[in-house]
């Protein structure tokens, strides 16, 4: 039966490597376009935008994973305990970083000066980015107030807002079908928090496809986990045939600045589902100097996305094409910056969580989730499923 229990198989730490990697390809893919320019335009995908690609697959996967599972369980999860999870896990990294973008950027415009990154260094792309309806993409672009950019210079921040719009409308339309009494706030939750996810089936972000089709992308990771749910996965020898196909089929065939055509995603589905079913046949990993190793990389991943762009940035107007030298110490500096930082922020977001269920059950929001009646129902930092130690 498949599981993400970490004691019994070999998927949730490799699910958890995977996110690691991807954060790294992120940055050491924008450490390449910043300090080697040389290296771009070549015949290998950009790694920046494979680690996007992936993270939607994983995201799609583990959130199906989350929605179905916890509410099978649990007869009373409902959409307020999803949000307190999402919340607690995305938050505790966005307003940390959020702030240090800030204090960089302002290092940044008052030592060096930058007249793109002063356009987006302003309030209105501040609090847009905590509400996260920065880029927005839907039929309510021609609004002025809803014309934002990403904050300074966190570029990145977009596919973020994506992820997070796509989690509660997802969500919303899993919880009108299992908890329809919950219909009459269900519903309009799923038209505001809609808008994003059903641009981004066909739309992109800009007209050179960037971002095309993410949703799309995510829902067949979402698709992946209901294949696995329900038992369809090849042997072991089979599924790691597969994994190595898919992964060299992909790179053969995907060209720098065409990664987000859709065309190209089905081998990126065919991949996870390669490695969901060769860790599900393999052993729970007896090495635990390994997992602590994997655990590390991929619990400060969150925060490394959401601030690599912005330490390499100063560096980049100092020394831009500065190669080796400049590219290994920005990413050795970027990765000891999030990792100090996460272990006090992202790290700890099931401590928030803990804290906001606590405040939920005393204060609870009908018609989403009854209060629990006892102490030993009430959800906690170590009753959470181990996909928890995943992010998206």
């Amino acid at each position: 039966m498949f599981n993400l229990n970490p004691a019994k198989n070999g998927t949730s730490i490799t699910l958890d490597a995977l996110r690691a990697i991807a954060a790294q390809a992120v940055c050491v893919g924008h450490g390449i376009s910043f300090f080697m320019p040389q290296l771009r335009g070549g015949q290998f995908a950009l790694p920046q935008n494979v680690g996007v690609l992936l993270f939607f697959v994983l995201s799609g996967f583990l959130i199906s994973y989350t929605l179905v599972e916890r509410s099978s369980r649990d007869p009373q999860y409902g959409f307020s305990q999803f949000f307190v999870e999402r919340f607690a896990r995305i938050y505790s990294g966005l307003l940390p970083c959020l702030v240090a973008i800030a204090v960089i950027d302002a290092a940044t415009l008052h030592l060096i000066g930058n007249a793109a990154l002063a356009a987006s260094y302003n309030f209105k792309a501040f609090v847009a980015n905590i509400f996260m309806i920065e880029t927005y993409r839907g039929p309510l672009a021609h609004l002025s107030f809803l014309r934002s950019p990403a904050f300074g210079s966190g570029s990145q921040l977009w596919t973020l807002v994506i992820e997070w719009h796509i989690y509660l409308f997802v969500a919303a339309l899993f919880f009108l079908g299992a908890r329809p009494a919950a219909a009459l706030l269900l519903i309009p939750i799923a038209l505001v928090f809609g808008q994003i996810p059903t641009h981004y089936i066909f739309g992109a972000l800009q007209d050179d496809g960037v971002g095309q089709s993410l949703f799309l992308l995510w829902l067949g990771g979402a698709y992946v986990y209901f294949l696995a749910r329900r038992g369809w996965l090849p042997p072991r020898g089979v599924s790691l045939a597969i994994v190595v196909a898919s992964a060299a089929a992909y790179f053969m065939v995907v060209r720098p600045y065409a990664e987000y055509r859709p065309s190209t995603y089905p081998l990126l589905l065919l991949f996870l589902f390669g490695i969901v079913g060769a860790t599900q046949a393999m052993p729970a990993t007896s090495s635990a100097a390994m997992a602590r190793v994997v655990r590390f990389f991929s619990g400060y991943s969150f925060t490394l996305y959401l601030l690599h762009h912005t330490i390499m940035y100063p560096a980049f107007l100092l020394w831009k094409d500065g190669g080796w030298l400049v590219f290994g110490c920005t990413v050795i500096l970027a990765n000891v910056i999030a990792a100090t930082l996460a272990s006090v922020t992202e790290m700890r977001h099931k401590q928030l969580a803990s804290y906001l269920f606590a405040v939920h059950t005393r204060f609870p929001i009908a018609p989403f989730r009854k209060p629990r009646s006892s102490a030993a129902s009430r959800p906690n930092a170590t009753s959470l499923a181990p996909r928890e130690r995943l992010p998206l």
